[in-house]
């Protein structure tokens, strides 16, 4: 705790405790709490605010980036999941092995044909009209 021993710190808490007296001592307490919640609240809006700024200032920089959990280990005796089981194939310096479905997972789903679209239904035909035959007009 900020470099200091447990007898140190217990030692300090007797001489606030001595000075203070016990009905003082939580009070002071608090208010020691309250003014560490202000301080590292201001110091937080503080570097938020210099983040803001230094991307506003220069829009191509990305994002600050999330924390994403670190890959677990593989287990002892067990292939990492990147290597294939028989393992990596010993080859020459710059010398680049071709992909085959052994070295790349899911190469054959990725080089497969797609299957062909099924064709759209025929639309039902449609019936001509009869036309309508006009009334003559009667002579009177």
């Amino acid at each position: 705790m900020f470099g200091l021993g447990m007898g140190e710190v217990v030692i300090i808490l007797v001489l606030a405790l001595i000075l203070l007296g016990p009905q003082k001592l939580p009070d002071a307490a608090k208010q020691l709490g309250k003014g560490l919640r202000e301080f590292r609240k201001a110091t937080d809006d503080l570097k938020q605010q210099f983040e803001t700024e230094l991307y506003a200032a220069d829009p191509t920089k990305p994002p600050k980036p999330t924390l994403v959990e670190p890959p677990r280990p593989p287990a002892e005796g067990e292939a990492p999941p990147a290597v294939p089981a028989g393992g990596v194939p010993a080859q020459a310096q710059g010398e680049v092995p071709a992909a085959t479905a052994q070295n790349v997972p899911g190469l054959e789903l990725a080089l497969a044909e797609p299957k062909p679209a099924a064709p759209a239904p025929a639309a039902p035909p449609v019936e001509a009209a009869a036309p309508v035959a006009e009334a003559a007009p009667k002579a009177s």
